[in-house]
């Protein structure tokens, strides 16, 4: 075989077994990963790069030593799921670096981590003043969390005793102009549904780059062409979503309380809204 042909070769295998090896072993990105993976990947990629270029070393060397420390890298990780004090010496622990208010400057020492360092991991929280924080911790990864004292926390609906629906999750339905049918399927909708909405604003699926939608129907689209101007809401297709969303309201509300009469209220509001709606629909949505 000529020699740049088997380096060819040689290449291409080395950078399979590497991705595969990251993709299985590792499902992480690099911020993340402990030093000792770090480092073991680091060693199949110097590895495995020898052999690659180096034509004197026989094939099956690299790929032995990369065999090898693949099984190591499975034990190491096999052995953190098993053993929590070899999980403790393998990979840094959490530390304390802020408390009650106070920086722990001792602490900040052991760990090597200086005020800069604080800082600049503060900010990418975003947090700009230190005498906000009521108490910060220095994970294994080398990121701040941070817990803000309780006056520079954000005010929040329970605090404010506003009760509030769940939050209805998203599903991508169509991703780079081709419909996702397992989406759908998880929100209860069909493809015939899907186009017709999408029919609707005057478009079709292949000029739409990213499309969700939630469990109401409601449907966020982004085009390929941002040229193309989107029809807008019709105030009935605005009001047909308002019901659907008030009528989730409702049997939220009638599965939260615990009051009785209150949760037959909401049951029969429920009902007689979605009754409401199915005799509307055929009037909004034409």
């Amino acid at each position: 075989m000529p020699g740049w042909l088997e380096v060819t070769v040689r290449t291409i295998s080395a950078l399979v077994l590497i991705l595969a090896s990251a993709k299985l072993l590792v499902r992480k990105n690099l911020a993340h990963m402990t030093q000792m993976e770090f480092i073991i990947m680091a060693f199949f990629g110097a590895m495995l790069g020898v052999g690659a270029v180096n034509l004197s070393i026989p094939i099956a060397f690299p790929l032995l030593g990369f065999f090898i420390a693949t099984l190591f890298l499975f034990s190491v990780q096999l052995l953190k799921l098993k053993s929590r004090t070899f999980r403790v010496w393998v990979q840094a622990q959490p530390a304390p670096v802020i408390k009650n208010g106070k920086i722990l400057e001792e602490e900040m020492k052991k760990q090597r981590f200086t005020s800069d360092d604080l800082e600049t991991e503060l900010r990418r929280k975003g947090i700009f003043n230190v005498q906000d924080v009521e108490f910060a911790m220095l994970e294994g990864s080398g990121e701040v969390d941070a817990l803000l004292k309780k006056d520079r926390q954000p005010l929040t609906a329970k605090e404010m005793n506003i009760a509030l629906g769940t939050v209805k999750e998203a599903e991508t339905v169509i991703r780079d102009g081709k419909i996702q049918d397992e989406a759908l399927n998880r929100l209860g909708f069909s493809r015939r549904w899907l186009e017709e909405r999408i029919s609707k604003k005057g478009y079709s699926v292949d000029n739409i780059f990213l499309a969700q939608a939630d469990r109401d129907g409601e449907i966020y689209t982004d085009l390929y062409d941002d040229q193309i101007k989107q029809r807008p809401q019709t105030e009935k297709e605005a009001l047909f979503i308002t019901l659907k969303k008030v009528q989730a309201e409702l049997e939220t509300f009638s599965h939260d309380t615990k009051d009785v009469t209150a949760k037959q209220m909401y049951t029969r509001n429920a009902v007689e809204l979605a009754d409401l709606k199915k005799k509307l629909e055929v009037y909004l949505l034409i």
